[in-house]
């Protein structure tokens, strides 16, 4: 390739690989994480009086997660928006954020849950690392996947 045609072909290059990746603007990624956060902490309250609707209700077409007690990721199409069970409302568990990131209509919230007390109100200790990736479908937040594992301590 010739002088410029190489350089028209770099400035090209350029500008398809910059295309939809503009910087997200600090507001921008601020609004998000504070509208997902309040999402998952929906997520357990609800869980903690033995509702699951508010995960039911944000889920995405597509959903997938990897909870910690199972061997491998499991697909479900969306939940069945089910009604609160009084025999699973015992659980107490604290959560705590860790990081966020945004790109676009994609964004990953990290954080750490302790659970002290199951849900058939059996004391625990028991520590999890969280992920969930969530998208904007027609305007909302939807949670697509997610991944849990024991968190082990250093």
């Amino acid at each position: 390739m010739t002088g410029s045609r190489w350089r028209i072909g770099a400035l090209l290059a350029a500008l398809v690989v910059g295309v939809g990746s503009a910087p997200v603007r600090a507001d921008e990624t601020e609004t998000a994480r504070a509208a997902i956060w309040t999402l998952e902490q929906a997520i357990y309250e609800g869980r903690s009086k033995g509702d699951i609707s508010a995960y039911a209700n944000t889920t995405a077409k597509g959903y997938m997660a990897w909870p910690p007690v199972l061997a491998a990721p499991m697909r479900v199409d969306g939940f069945d928006a089910a009604p609160a069970n009084p025999q699973a409302s015992q659980e107490k568990l604290a959560i705590k954020l860790i990081d966020f990131t945004l790109h676009g209509e994609t964004a990953i919230i990290y954080y750490r849950t302790h659970r002290t007390r199951l849900a058939d109100g059996t004391p625990a200790d028991d520590r999890f690392d969280v992920t969930h990736t969530w998208i904007r479908e027609d305007g909302a937040w939807r949670v697509l996947g997610g991944m849990a594992r024991s968190q082990v301590l250093p």
